[in-house]
């Protein structure tokens, strides 16, 4: 085959991506009859593998060669930066997940006309942007219309990952596309309770636990460093990655931090002999009146009800410091098609992996392990990008900066998964 060829081949996938998908739907689809009819089951789930393996390393071996462009060369994060974003944060952090922007994989674009930022990575020619943009409503427009043309100069799509709703009005003026990508578990703490029909689970899980004789406490590094204690964190790290499905996420989750601690609460469950059992990592937002779980993990033979007595306590006791609201998070690809948005081919695809791909990052199990919280309420969570269209291009984008492995990897990983399991 001669370059002619080839490059006339990644050209037809990439002009027609939505019509592969529907067309890789159909194929699933019709390879799910035998299966339904009882029929050739062993065939059937064998030629689905192979061709699954066949088209993933289709998409990845095009997604690697059709994106690559001049190298994009970014400014160097200071510590005085940082700084500026901590302060911004403070002033400006609305979304949950806006103290993700400290993390040490985000570099920042700042405003010379108002006081903001914008923390973002930059993957294959995307800028892939954690939550909304940190700035003073009254001033994001200004702030992503500088943002927009930093872009433009540099040749490069945009995409913000979980934006709430507070900045549409802004991302649309400005020619954003959107897609509704998940719902996030809000609880305002000053009225939450446990009590009632919606969490009765949450309820046994805790009784199991207060049975086993498990405690809670925080744990306050910049108070009083216990490097006991931080060992055992990390042990208990170490060992929830080694079981977890995925791996290790990035981007949109945070680190344990425990070398730079800065505001965030470690809450940490215990068994009668104090070995450590699970912890829970928040992070603030809303200046300090809303929490979120961004770190949650335990040991493989964890007891049930410790990671629930945790959240409670945490809850809690933040409650008692007068915080008003908590989170745990969004549950990615939820109702996204509970929204008035028109709906899109990507939005059926979305919809789709939400109820038939589960086993790879466990969607629907996420959701409801959430939902059993009663949460107060669930609040929409969206990309935007820019331009106004959504491409394969953004779509790998977020997958790479999410999967530190890469795109190869997280595929193997999942093809070995299935393999696995049958």
């Amino acid at each position: 085959m001669n370059s002619f060829t080839l490059t006339k081949l990644k050209k037809f996938f990439i002009r027609n991506f939505s019509f592969l998908i529907a067309i890789l739907l159909i194929y699933h689809i019709v390879l799910a009859l035998p299966q339904r009819l009882k029929i050739l089951y062993s065939q059937s789930i064998l030629i689905h593998k192979n061709l699954c393996i066949l088209i993933g390393f289709i998409l990845v071996f095009l997604c690697n060669t059709c994106y690559k462009k001049k190298p994009f060369i970014e400014q160097t994060v200071t510590s005085k930066d940082r700084t500026k974003v901590r302060e911004y944060l403070k002033k400006y952090g609305y979304n949950s997940i806006s103290y993700l922007a400290l993390e040490k994989d985000k570099k920042y674009f700042f405003s010379k006309n108002v006081d903001g930022a914008v923390a973002y990575v930059v993957s294959s020619g995307v800028v892939v942007c954690a939550g909304d943009p940190i700035c003073d409503e009254k001033d994001a427009f200004q702030l992503l219309s500088e943002f927009i043309s930093y872009c433009k100069e540099n040749e490069l799509r945009i995409c913000f990952c979980q934006i709430s709703e507070k900045f549409m009005n802004e991302f649309n003026k400005l020619g954003f596309g959107f897609i509704k990508y998940g719902e996030e578990a809000m609880f305002d703490l000053q009225t939450y309770t446990t009590s009632g029909k919606k969490a009765a689970k949450i309820r046994q899980a805790i009784n199991n636990a207060n049975r086993l004789g498990i405690e809670v406490f925080e744990y306050k590094p910049l108070e009083n460093k216990d490097v006991n204690i931080e060992r055992e964190i990390l042990e208990v790290s170490n060992e929830w990655l080694s079981f977890k499905k995925s791996g290790e996420l990035s981007f949109m989750l945070g680190s344990i931090s425990l070398d730079n601690p800065m505001d965030r609460r470690y809450f940490i469950a215990v068994d009668s002999n104090k070995k450590i059992l699970g912890f829970v990592v928040f992070v603030p937002f809303l200046g300090g009146k809303g929490y979120y779980a961004d770190v949650t993990r335990r040991r493989k033979d964890a007891p049930i009800g410790v990671m629930e007595k945790i959240v409670i306590n945490a809850f809690n006791e933040m409650k008692n410091e007068g915080v008003r609201w908590g989170s745990l998070g969004v549950a990615p690809l939820a109702n996204v098609r509970g929204n008035k948005q028109k709906m899109q081919i990507i939005s059926l695809v979305l919809e789709f992996i939400y109820k038939n791909v589960n086993h790879f990052y466990g969607f629907k199990s996420l959701h409801q392990y959430k939902k059993k919280y009663g949460p107060t309420m669930w609040e929409s969570r969206f990309l935007a990008y820019y331009p106004r269209i959504f491409t394969p291009k953004i779509a790998y984008s977020i997958i790479k900066v999410k999967n530190p492995s890469g795109l190869k990897g997280f595929l193997i990983s999942q093809i070995r998964l299935i393999y696995n399991k049958s």
